[in-house]
């Protein structure tokens, strides 16, 4: 055969390689755009891992994987809400499936949703069992997973408006609850306790489960059941203080004791219903701690617990003026919170100025708003600090002045009353004067220095103690595998093997003395 130069092969390599340059490259396939889920193929694919988790949680007695059931159901909840129509159904299905004719719930609950739909794996899941030569038997229904299917039923009630139903449901269920006695059920009877008092608050009867609540917190601290200890606690008191019984809300606190395992929420709950109940009851320093650890303890996340950060702020902000503090401006100049905090920045600013006059007004113009959110009580107490601080300002500027003056510039309704005030803030060391009561003048004396007084000691105090107290929660909440210790210590082999070894190095060295 003929062979070809070298130059004539890289020739004829250079031409191909530029027409398989120049070449057009082929279309791509266009992709077919993909289809949308079927939401009631996820709502189904979604209780069925909330099973499994449930099983896992049952054998293993692990809580993570209860965790990971709640939050199935929260997201079975929010899918139900998404699409109401194509997925209650399919709820309406896993229920006639798990539940047995002889269950006393059954045709309660599915009474309340629309007809069952119709299983689509149904027939593959019985040719399959054909193939193997035998049905499988059906695995009882865990109570933890009856729970879950129940607690998404009144859940689609009350979304629904469905309050009545909602109400039977919920009785129900707490006698169910009560039935059992089985710790695995813990964390999923809580949230049959919170949902149920739910509902009662959104049908306006929040007095009527009061005396199940309270039964169940006394089993609950029979049980040590930490998680229904702190839900329950946290709704007795949210009952209380919806009813305005202030005084049983302060006695239940007093001879409860809140669990220290309990989860971060609940326990942003209880240090805010205990901030407001000591600001009721005029313990102003204690109510400022709870609601500040309230708001360190709530989600961080800008997207998660608004309405929650947002209330302990409002009444955070009372609190601090009833101190004689002011606020940071951060809480009002924060993009989430800029239009609610919107009335308290105005007291805030009548307070800081001491103008009782734009007090008045603001009072005047968001008197619904503090009405809502519980604190006209709490904002009427504030007349008497922008009085102080107003004659504090006025104590700085004059080193004499008239009482009618005084009373004058601070807008008093009645300006007789000037001098029992001035005295009282006197007494009460807001101001440094005296009072000429011959002549009707306030005598301011010189300003004294702050660093010669216990006001540093008491704010280093302060800062201490919170940074030991953090430490402490810190060492806490660490957490360590269950009998990690125990791999560092010997066996029982090992220690008599060094007994042993010790004893005959005794003797050994007894010997060498006698020698």
């Amino acid at each position: 055969p003929s062979r070809c130069c070298p130059q004539r092969r890289s020739a004829d390599s250079t031409m191909v390689e530029a027409m398989d340059t120049d070449a057009p490259a082929p279309a791509p396939a266009e992709e077919e755009p993909a289809a949308p889920p079927d939401p009631a193929s996820l709502y189904r694919a979604d209780i069925r891992s909330a099973q499994a988790s449930v099983e896992r949680f049952v054998t293993s007695r692990e809580p993570r994987f209860a965790q990971a059931a709640l939050k199935l159901m929260a997201c079975l909840r929010k899918a139900g809400l998404a699409a109401a129509s194509p997925t209650q159904p399919v709820l309406a299905a896993a229920i006639a499936s798990a539940f047995g004719p002889s269950h006393p719930l059954r045709e309660r609950l599915l009474a309340a949703l629309p007809p069952p739909a119709a299983e689509p794996e149904a027939a593959d899941a019985a040719g399959a069992e054909g193939k193997e030569g035998g049905e499988a038997k059906k695995r009882p229904l865990l109570p933890e997973m009856e729970l879950i299917l129940e607690l998404l039923v009144l859940l689609a009630l009350i979304d629904g408006g469905k309050l009545p139903v909602a109400l039977s449901l919920a009785d129900a269920l707490l006698e169910r609850v009560a039935s059992w006695n089985r710790r695995t059920l813990d964390p999923f009877a809580e949230r049959a306790y919170f949902y149920s008092s739910w509902a009662y608050e959104k049908a306006g009867k929040i007095e009527a489960v009061r005396s199940r609540l309270l039964a169940a917190q006394r089993t609950s601290c029979l049980h040590h059941n930490t998680a229904c200890q702190a839900t329950l606690l946290n709704l007795l008191l949210r009952s209380y203080m919806s009813a305005k019984l202030f005084v049983q809300a302060d006695k239940l606190l007093a001879k409860s004791a809140f669990p220290e395992q309990a989860s971060n929420g609940q326990l942003a709950r209880y240090l805010y219903y205990t901030g407001r109940i000591k600001a009721l009851q005029l313990e102003y320093s204690e109510a400022h701690r709870c609601l500040l650890q309230a708001q360190r303890k709530a989600p961080q996340s800008s997207s998660k617990a608004v309405g929650f950060k947002l209330t302990a702020h409002k009444l955070g902000a009372i609190v601090q003026l009833l101190l004689g503090e002011i606020p940071e401006r951060a809480v009002f100049r924060a993009s989430s919170t800029r239009a609610p905090m919107r009335p308290y920045l105005k007291l805030v600013q009548a307070v800081r100025t001491g103008d009782l006059a734009a007090f008045r007004d603001a009072m005047a113009e968001h008197a619904a708003v503090f009405a809502a959110d519980g604190n006209a009580a709490l904002v009427l107490r504030l007349r008497q600090n922008v009085i102080r601080a107003g004659l504090r300002n006025v104590s700085l500027a004059y080193s004499r002045i008239h009482l009618s003056d005084a009373a004058a510039k601070l807008a008093l309704d009645t300006p007789g009353d000037m001098e029992s005030i001035a005295a009282k803030a006197i007494r009460d060391g807001v101001i440094d004067a005296t009072i000429d009561h011959e002549a009707g003048v306030l005598i301011s004396s010189g300003s004294a220095d702050t660093y010669s007084t216990l006001e540093p000691q008491a704010a280093y105090h302060k800062r201490i103690t919170f940074c030991l107290n953090l430490h402490n929660d810190a060492v806490k909440a660490m957490s360590y595998p269950p009998d990690a210790h125990k791999g560092d210590l010997p066996d029982a082999d090992a220690i008599k093997e060094r007994q042993r070894e010790e004893q005959e190095l005794a003797e050994a060295l007894a010997e060498e003395d006698e020698f």
